[in-house]
């Protein structure tokens, strides 16, 4: 199935915080091709539970709503294990994707990594 994800459309990177903390960033058209490869990460770094994770949507053009499963599935997973999920939404786009869908109220959806941060505490 990823043989038809282009790679321009989409990119993941991540980076450690030190200690319980790490960053992941999420760039471009975030979709159903995507989903599976998502889920499967945040499944590792629930089973390692040694990490709190926020997923920076700064530069997501576009998320549907197989991605907002896999963001409320990981926060589960996570909690289960122990750790959070916080998710930054700084654009109209996205923090407006997580008002319509009522996600604001079930995930932490801030406004910057600072607030990201300090919610997860």
């Amino acid at each position: 199935m990823n043989d038809y994800i282009p790679d321009a459309n989409y990119k993941r990177r991540e980076e450690s915080l030190g200690g319980d903390k790490m960053v992941m960033e999420l760039h471009g058209e975030l979709d159903m091709f995507i989903s599976p490869g998502l889920a499967a990460r945040f499944h590792e770094l629930a089973e390692d539970g040694d990490r709190d994770v926020v997923v920076d949507l700064s530069d997501a053009r576009f998320i549907d709503t197989t991605v907002l499963e896999t963001f409320v599935m990981a926060q589960k997973e996570l909690q289960d294990h122990k750790h959070a999920l916080a998710v930054i939404a700084d654009g109209p786009y996205t923090r407006r994707t997580f008002e319509l869908t009522g996600l604001n109220d079930v995930l932490r959806v801030c406004g910057s990594r600072d607030e990201a941060l300090s919610r997860l505490a």
